[in-house]
């Protein structure tokens, strides 16, 4: 099959704060980047014929850009070159999921028709690695399907104040589901999907009242009207929250 990586990165973020954190990262620029190489050669030890793209909103980029080019297969594509505006919010914007959708549905939009001529699209996040991921399910019969890790449920609490994506009538239980963002794929020809599902996601996340909201419950939430076309998987990644330097296992 004919796959395409996406990795969504920030390799040098500025000094401007989250809505759960005082600073967007705790590592430095230089070692953001060395992350960010040792995720591209992940991919490639598992997938050495996949097509590469690290989508980065850095604002000092040639560095990145001239290593990225030794790489077989990838391609560094600046954020700043492709959207001024976008990138000037996905660098100072203080929430992070609307911040992530933005650089992703900015890519999609601009390269759509490259985009879907991949039999495969799988997103990640620099800063993550070890990609055990079933490539069987990636065949002719699954090209029209969304996949997503078995998702994270937790007891509900009215305290979070999610009523937006309250679904336990529907589940016939008292929990709350997330998809794991940092590990997603779809078929080239579901772009539109996941393009409409990054909009849904920005404009909630725009507006005041919700801006508490993330990008894991709402991914869940958002991909309901296309559940039949989920598949739910056992994938493996593992990497580094930036803002707490936690070692993440999913």
């Amino acid at each position: 099959m004919n796959n395409l990586f996406i990795v969504g990165s920030s390799i040098q973020t500025r000094n401007a704060p989250l809505t759960y954190s005082p600073v967007r990262t705790i590592f430095s620029s230089e070692e953001r980047f060395r992350q960010t190489i040792f995720t591209v050669n992940s991919i490639q030890a598992a997938f050495p014929n996949a097509k590469i793209v690290v989508v980065d909103s850095s604002d000092i980029y040639k560095e990145y850009q001239d290593t990225f080019r030794f790489f077989k297969n990838t391609e560094f594509i600046p954020l700043k070159e492709l959207d001024h505006d976008a990138f000037e919010i996905v660098n100072t914007h203080p929430n992070k999921s609307l911040c992530e959708s933005l650089l992703l549905n900015t890519f999609y939009k601009k390269f759509k028709k490259e985009i879907k001529e991949y039999d495969y699209v799988i997103k990640t996040c620099g800063r993550y690695f070890y990609f055990h991921l079933n490539d069987k399910l990636f065949n002719v019969e699954n090209l029209n399907k969304l996949f997503f890790k078995r998702p994270l449920n937790f007891e509900w609490n009215d305290s979070w104040n999610y009523s937006f994506i309250d679904r336990r009538k529907e589940q016939n239980n008292n929990r709350i589901h997330q998809y794991c963002t940092v590990l997603y794929a779809f078929g080239g020809t579901q772009l539109d999907k996941m393009i409409d599902i990054n909009e849904a996601t920005i404009h909630l996340l725009n507006q005041a009242p919700m801006k508490h909201y993330d990008i894991e419950t709402l991914s869940y939430y958002f991909t309901r009207p296309y559940e039949k076309d989920v598949i739910e998987t056992d994938w493996i990644v593992c990497g580094w929250d930036g803002t707490s330097g936690r070692f993440m296992y999913y």
